[in-house]
């Protein structure tokens, strides 16, 4: 796949040209692009939240490294890959829609692109807007890329997105309240900061 296409893809999204979703939909081939791009704007987030510990609280953090960029990423991304099968399941066996879950997981892998957000996070003041505002745009991102997958009914897909996302978020969340046990900043985004006992 030409490099080119795919940040071009991506930088209509970024001007929320939902389009690219009717493009990537049908080619197998973006299937690999699509994981990598959900994979890698997962880390962005986590990169900012590592920053954020960085330079937002005072005093440094030894494990926010692991915790937060490491850890916090791969949870973040597992979590979004439950979220998209969740979403499948629904719509397949609550709804009857006929889905292809590859076409889910390419379309919903370039849905991932608002994580990337995170990365600025790290910005004093304004750092809650780029906690908490990527995920809102996932999931508006989200419920395009599944009604441009699956063509269901809209009622349809923004419930499927609300049960799936909200295990995403439950997951996530959970893996961040082990934040008590461990001491140490876990997960990404707000899931970083809120769980962290200050």
């Amino acid at each position: 796949m030409d490099p080119n296409v795919i940040l071009n893809r991506i930088m209509r999204l970024a001007k929320l040209d939902t389009t690219v979703f009717d493009e990537v939909r049908d080619d197998q081939r973006e299937l690999v692009p699509a994981l990598v791009i959900a994979a890698i704007a997962a880390f962005l987030g986590g990169l900012g939240t590592f920053m954020w510990w960085k330079v937002v609280p005072p005093g440094t953090l030894d494990s926010a490294f692991l915790n937060t960029f490491i850890l916090g990423s791969i949870f973040l991304a597992v979590g979004y890959g439950i979220a998209v099968l969740v979403t499948y399941v629904v719509l397949a066996q609550m709804y009857k829609v006929q889905a292809d879950l590859q076409a889910m997981l390419r379309t919903c892998g370039y849905a991932a692109v608002p994580l990337a957000l995170i990365l600025l996070m790290f910005i004093p003041v304004v750092f809650p807007v780029f906690a908490v505002v990527p995920f809102a745009m996932l999931f508006v991102m989200m419920i395009y890329a599944v009604q441009s997958a699956t063509g269901a009914e809209s009622n349809q897909v923004v419930m499927s997105c609300l049960i799936g996302f909200t295990v995403m978020i439950f997951v996530v969340g959970l893996v961040a309240g082990l934040t008590d046990a461990l001491k140490a900043p876990m997960g990404v985004g707000a899931f970083g900061i809120l769980f962290y006992p200050h």
